[in-house]
Parts: C-alpha cells; structure tokens; sequence
C-alpha cells in the first residue's frame, strides 16, 4: 500500500525557518557529521587511555569482564570467583570482547563506553536534523558530547552510554515509523522495519540495563500514543511481534542464568531492582540523593548547556494541541518531553535508591531540547535573552576561573605531597554518593592540581567570555563552538585531575609496587569490601582473599560483603571470606601474603594486624599495604607506623 503523504501543517503550527546566515553560517550536512565524528572521537577515545582504573564499580566491573573472558562464560558473570549476579549482561560481553582484542587494559576497558558517546552524538545530529533542522541538531549533538555529566559518568564502567544510545535510537525508529505519514524525503523506512528494529533495540536495552530497558521505553511510547490521542493506531504498532522480537534477545540469557544459578531471577529482577526502588535491598547499598539536590544537579550535568534551558522549555507545546498536531516537527517535540519527564518523574518518585546518573537514560531527549530551543532562538533573532544568557555565562566562568586561579596562587605555600594528606576525609557511608568525593577538596589539595585549575580557569574565564563576544557580533555558530572549546579545555583539566587524584581513587601504584616482588605462590589480601580496593585484583591479575572481621561472633558482615552476597552461598563458591582465625592462619603461614587495607578501614584493621605482627610494604593514597614478613631490607615493622 502507498504511504499516504499528509499535506503541509497549518501555518500557525508550523516551525519557523531558521534565517539565512549565509553559507558560512552552519556546515553542510557531510561536514557536521565529519567534525561531530572527529570531535567526540578525540574527546572520548583521547581520554580513554588515562587515568589508570578507578577503585570500586570500575575495576569491580572491569574484573567481572575479564573472568568471563578467562572462563569462557558468557552467562553466569563471577567477580573475584563469587558468582555476581546484579548485573545485565551486554556492557560485560562487551568489554570482553575489547579485551580479546586490546588486551586487558583501561583502554580496552573503556572502548565500548567511548563508541557508544560517539554514536550518540551522531545520532543526537541525526534525530535533530531529521526532526527539528540541521542546527537544532548540530548544537544537540554538541551539548551531548560536552555536558559536564555526560564526561563524568562515562569515565567509570557503568552501561548508561549504552543503554541511553540504544534508548535514543530505538525512539528515531518509533518516530520515524509513527510519522511516516509526514515523511517528504524519498529516504523513508516501513513502519514494519521501524517497529520491528526499535523492539530490537529495546531487547538489547534489556541486556544492558535489565527491566529498565524494557519499563522506560515502553512506558514512555505508551504515554505518548495516549496523550496524543494515537491509541486509536495502536494495530499499527504490532505489539505481538515487537514483544516476540524482546523476548528472543533478552529472554534466553535469563532463563540460561536461572538455570545455571538458580536464585538469579529473585537476585536480579526482584532484589536488585523493586527492592532497590523500594530501599529494601539486602544487603543495603546506595542511598538515595535528596531529591531537591537531585533536581538541582542536572544543571551541573548540562553545563554549560543549561543556561538555555528557559528556551528549551519555550518548545513544550499545550497539552491541549497534544491530540491535532500536525507535522512530524511537533509530534517530535512532545515526544522529548514525555521522554524526559518519564524518566524524571519515576526517579522522583522512587525514594530507595536515587543516584545522579539514574537519569541518564532521560538525558539524550534534554540535549536535543536544549539544541532545539538555542537553534529556534537564534532563528526568532531573539538577541537580547540570548545575550544575557550568555553574558551569565561568561560571568559565571570569570567567577569561576577567578576562584580556581586564587586557589592556585594560594596553593604555592603547600609543598605538593600525597594526595591524601592534602584532602579531609568522611565517614564511609558519606561516599555512597557518586560524587562526594568532590566535597573532600580543600584549598591545600590545589598544591596537586596547579595544571588542571589553571586550564580549568582559562577554559571557564577565556573561552565563555569569547562566546559572548562573539554572540555580541552575531557570530551565533562560533560563539556555540567556543563554549565548546571551553568544555574540552574542562574535560582536558578534568582528566588530569583524575591523574593527580589517582593515589587517591584507584590502588593501581600500590599494584604495581605489589607486582615487582609478587611471585606465583605469595598470595594477596584485602581487608573490607572487594570494591574498595578492586583495582589491586585487577593490575595484579589475582583472586584475592577478603578479610572480613568476626567480632561479634556471628559470621560474616554482609555490609562488607556486599556485592558477593548472594553468590558467596552457593556450595560452590570458593571460600575467599576469612574471618580473624582464619586470616591468622593465612597470615602466619610460610607463603608471603600481602594485604591491602583501604584508608576508611584502617583505624578498625591496624590494631588486628600489629597483633599478628605485620610490616609495611607501602603506602599511597590514604591505603596501607602490609606483609606478614619483611620484603625489602627498608620495611618497618608496622608497630613502628602510626
């Protein structure tokens, strides 16, 4: 049957043509593509190389990645030979695969991550273009490479950058499906093809981020058809084979799970996802961030971005037009609103566990808002509110490059030394925000930090003040490319900064040190959780044995414990968890055994160890290494160590 072509829209309803600015004005359609590519290549494949892995979920991860190669199982997942069975699948088989090919590094590590923020700022530019116009594309592209937390949390082996791709592209194909009928290019897909490839998408969803996947896409199409009065097409939509397509992708892993482990499916589906929602996960995890604090950091996520989120909200359209709207242009645009205030809506809701980057799934649809709301300001000549939006900026960033230059200049009177001594430590249950790291920062640690804050600064202060310059001239491209410019000069000072905190976050020095002395039969230990030295287990290519104190008398702390919870009790688990008689066996046996004592555990570890008597093989970062017998001629006795 011929796909019906619905005439033009209303003229009241239809989007504004963006001015002529002549041809230098924006680049042809090939050219955004090449720099979108070579820009976000640059920004996420140059730093993927550096810093060493991180301490906690990225080395955690990263090991679970490399046991599944070295076993060849690509089903049941095992982190330091404890089944771990909280996690989807995909970002796993992925990094696997990485590692068979670049071997076993951050690197490797990182790739998946790094390809899937380059496809989605290619994609951002597609769904913008082939929606909105080429610039609300172009600039959503360039909000979604260089948004403060698209950087960050993509630094970490977490999946969101996955799974936020497959998000964004499983809704192109909806849309381009559902608006078919608008469709006036001669490129034009089937609706069959559409359905069919975003279910797909959605099955993979399901492997990266479990029921996730699935709950966010088909609740966010679902409220789109009804609000927009489109239930009436719902045939259309070939619910049966969609759902059938799902299930082939996501199903069969499950099941094979289960069967292997059973007890997954309780593990996975209800404990680490309604329990987690609902703060009844055993044992307890994360916390959940405020949610006024919670709202309040997607503007630092967005930045610089967010200071033209009064023009993306300028784009929602009244509910009341919801069920006559007229071109695929307006059916797009609230769709990214339904989309994002999905998302946001449920985190709002869901008090148990609420991270910042729970989010992220919502934050490709606020990119291309943003980009779509700066790209019909600038064709409305709407001079004046851009301008003191970007003068905000460029006072803002001469704020901040001010305050980051003094805490420079002040820094000059602290002599640089471990990171460690320079910063003010919390309590342990402080840090189950991702980002409360940020708040152990003190103007003595800017003696490590000199370079970073000083490009940080000129980034801020130099490049936001040339946007505004350049906005002032009516140069509305460069004035975009150079807020841009500043962000790379930011995330350049960022991951230095990584660098320079490295002792701090990730044990691999301490690793290193290990290794140069490490021989096949000495054994390695670590006091506490895996994840608080994970980063040890991975660099010294080691299981590790995990000392976790019985002083109670009761049996192992699962609040220890933690992730290995549930896989430590099948009968097959290796016993890895030692509490004091047992580790004082390992320790006094002839073999040598070095264990590493994170800095939030050394006030209870170091008085159990001066018991059994212990030396000190180094220390960095706030952690300690000990030895049950002298490695180097220069180790003190640990009694001597304060």
């Amino acid at each position: 049957m011929a796909t019906r072509v619905q005439g033009p829209a209303p003229a009241a309803n239809r989007p504004e043509p963006a001015p002529h600015l002549g041809p230098t004005a924006l680049f042809s359609g090939r050219q955004s593509v090449v720099f979108l590519f070579c820009f976000s290549a640059a920004l996420y494949l140059g730093t993927a190389f550096y810093p060493s892995l991180l301490d906690d979920a990225d080395s955690s991860h990263a090991v679970v990645a490399r046991e599944m190669l070295t076993r060849g199982d690509y089903v049941t997942m095992y982190m330091n030979g404890i089944r771990y069975l909280m996690k989807a699948p995909l970002h796993y088989w992925l990094v696997a695969l990485s590692y068979r090919i670049f071997g076993q590094n951050a690197f490797a590590t990182r790739l998946p991550v790094a390809l899937s923020m380059i496809a989605l700022v290619l994609l951002l530019y597609e769904f913008g273009r082939r929606f909105f116009d080429r610039r609300s594309g172009f600039y959503a592209a360039l909000a979604g490479a260089t948004s403060v937390g698209m950087f960050i949390f993509t630094r970490i082996m977490i999946p969101e950058a996955i799974y936020a791709l497959l998000f964004t592209a499983s809704f192109y194909l909806f849309l381009r499906g559902w608006t078919s009928a608008s469709e006036t290019s001669q490129r034009t897909l089937s609706k069959r093809a559409c359905y069919w490839g975003a279910a797909a998408l959605v099955g993979f969803a399901v492997l990266t981020r479990g029921l996730v996947g699935l709950v966010f896409p088909a609740g966010i199409i679902a409220v789109f058809v009804t609000v927009t009065g489109g239930w009436r097409r719902w045939r259309e939509l070939r619910l049966v084979s969609c759902a059938l397509i799902v299930l082939a992708i996501a199903l069969p892993w499950h099941l094979l799970a289960e069967r292997r482990s059973p007890g997954f499916l309780w593990s996975f589906i209800v404990n680490e996802h309604f329990n987690r929602a609902l703060g009844t996960r055993w044992p307890p995890d994360y916390d959940a961030v405020p949610l006024w604090l919670w709202w309040i950091e997607h503007l630092a996520w967005f930045f610089p971005w967010s200071v033209f989120i009064g023009f993306a909200l300028k784009q929602f359209i009244s509910p009341r037009r919801w069920r006559a709207l007229g071109s695929a242009e307006q059916q797009a645009r609230v769709f990214l609103f339904v989309w994002a205030g999905f998302i946001l809506l449920f985190f709002s809701l869901v008090g148990g566990s609420r991270m910042e980057y729970y989010s992220f799934g919502a934050w490709p649809a606020i990119a291309l808002l943003l980009g779509l709301g700066l790209a019909r300001a600038e064709a409305a000549r709407n001079g004046k509110s851009l301008l003191r939006a970007q003068a905000a900026l460029a006072i803002l960033g001469v704020l901040l490059g001010t305050a980051l230059l003094l805490l420079v200049a002040r820094s000059f009177q602290v002599q640089k030394q471990d990171i460690a001594t320079l910063v003010t430590t919390h309590e342990n249950d402080f840090y189950r925000v991702s980002m409360a790291h940020i708040f152990d920062l003190t103007p003595q640690a800017f003696a490590d930090l000199r370079v970073p804050a000083t490009l940080a600064a000129l980034g801020f202060g130099g490049a936001f003040a040339a946007a505004w310059l350049l906005r002032r001239r009516g140069s509305a491209l460069a004035a975009t490319l150079a807020m841009a410019a500043g962000m790379i000069a930011f995330f350049a000072a960022a991951d230095i900064a990584y660098g320079a905190f490295q002792p701090l976050l990730s044990s691999r020095q301490l690793a290193d040190q290990i290794n140069r002395y490490l021989r096949p039969q000495d054994q390695v230990a670590a006091y506490g959780d895996f994840d608080d030295t994970s980063s040890v287990a991975f660099y010294t290519r080691r299981r590790m044995w995990m000392y976790v104190p019985d002083s109670a008398g009761t049996g192992i702390d699962y609040h220890l414990v933690d992730n290995l919870t549930f896989g430590s009790k099948f009968a097959d688990a290796p016993h890895i968890f030692l509490n004091d008689a047992e580790f004082a066996r390992l320790w006094k046996q002839p073999e040598r055994v070095f264990l590493v004592v994170p800095e939030l555990q050394r006030a209870a570890a170091l008085p159990r160890l001066r018991a059994l008597g212990a030396w000190t093989f180094a220390q960095l970062g706030g952690k300690i290494v000990l030895s049950n017998q002298p490695v180097t001629r220069d180790e003190p006795p640990l009694a001597e160590v304060k």
